[in-house]
């Protein structure tokens, strides 16, 4: 595999592109205005981080347009960032975002929205790209992605795939998007996906280059994207199929919404924690994650790491990972996460993850299915 280094930080190429992102990124979920849209970073701190993040080579930023209940704020953060720093820290930076949702105004608490302002339609993606242009302050989006799946009840697509990739491939054309690619998408979605651009687009070099789905060393199978029991044969599948067809993974919740950052321990409650306080407690804070958290925090410890090193460092020993998007509340959680390449896996420590975090089996049920849609990076 080749890399490149910048400030340190190692850099690998999204899919078949010439485009390098950070091993470790930055994703920016609960990213807003905390005052009232439920996020947890605002500006102050948010700049702080961002700051750092560049001073380490953490250059590939994540976000969407509707994160954090639809507010469209972890956006404008950024756009408001960009204003601040100037156009020599937006060229360095790799802005990814994503559009498929509604999203209110500014300081909008509720809005009835049409069927037409969020979906995969030309109408809603040519609204929703000159939207994320404005709220981002900036002239062109590198990495734009579709959020999820748009599918009626009985599974067929909202939009027909020529219409959807058309749009896709205008505001490519038009200088507004760099790359194209797409998130919480099984095989069979995004097969479908790159047969439509193909169809669409008579320029050999246009191509979805990268997925975003849902990938950690508690729930491996999550990153299938399939709903029925997945198993380690699927998730092998996966991720045959995306080296088959040069397709960079990126996966999101790396640190398994906290639990694989060592705050929760078996017998040690964390009460303050988000995992105590809010619904997803129940799917994550089970006696086999907690025991399976043990082994892990004392594996990282013999290898002189930390926890989320840890698990961001098996996460980018699969060759079809191009960066990690972690999403970080202190600087200190960055530092942290930024140190996770320089961590060798040997072959032996390969073996022993694959062995503890075999899926149970037990089937998955969410906490919150809805909660997909809105995206964790944690």
């Amino acid at each position: 595999m080749q890399t490149m280094t910048y400030r340190g930080m190692p850099y690998r190429r999204m899919g078949h592109s010439g485009l390098w992102v950070s091993e470790v990124g930055l994703g920016l979920w609960k990213w807003g205005d905390p005052s009232y849209d439920g996020s947890r970073v605002g500006d102050h701190d948010g700049f702080a981080i961002l700051d750092q993040a560049l001073d380490l080579g953490v250059t590939h930023w994540d976000t969407a347009n509707s994160y954090n209940m639809g507010s469209g704020n972890s956006e404008r953060l950024l756009g408001r960032y960009f204003a601040s720093r100037g156009s020599r820290v937006r060229h360095q930076v790799v802005l990814a975002t994503k559009v498929r949702n509604p999203v209110r105004a500014e300081h909008e608490m509720s809005r009835d929205f049409s069927p037409n302002q969020r979906g995969g339609s030309r109408k809603y993606i040519l609204a929703a790209v000159d939207e994320c242009l404005s709220r981002l302050n900036t002239d062109h989006i590198d990495v734009l992605y579709h959020h999820a799946p748009s599918l009626l009840p009985d599974g067929d697509w909202e939009t027909p795939l020529d219409e959807m990739w058309d749009a896709f491939n205008s505001v490519v054309e038009q200088g507004k998007v760099r790359y194209l690619a797409v998130s919480n998408r099984p095989v069979e979605q995004l097969e479908a996906d790159r047969q439509a651009l193909t169809a669409v687009t008579s320029n050999p070099a246009r191509r979805i280059i990268g997925v975003q789905n849902w990938y950690n060393l508690l729930q491996r199978t999550k990153v299938t994207a399939l709903d029925d029991s997945p198993t380690i044969e699927d998730e092998q599948a996966f991720l045959g199929y995306l080296e088959e067809t040069e397709t960079g993974l990126v996966p999101y919740v790396p640190l398994a919404v906290g639990l694989l950052t060592g705050r929760y321990r078996k017998g040690q409650p964390d009460r303050e924690g988000r995992l105590s306080q809010e619904a997803w407690g129940e799917e994550f804070l089970t006696d086999r994650n907690l025991i399976l958290v043990e082994k892990l925090q004392a594996l990282a410890v013999s290898k002189g790491c930390t926890l989320p090193q840890l698990a961001i460092a098996w996460l980018l020993s699969h060759s079809v990972v191009c960066s990690v998007i972690a999403g970080v509340t202190k600087v200190s959680h960055l530092l942290d996460n930024a140190q996770a390449p320089a961590v060798s896996l040997s072959g032996d420590d390969l073996a022993l993850l694959d062995t503890l975090t075999q899926p149970h089996d037990e089937p998955y049920e969410p906490a919150d299915k809805g909660a997909q849609d809105d995206q964790l990076d944690t």
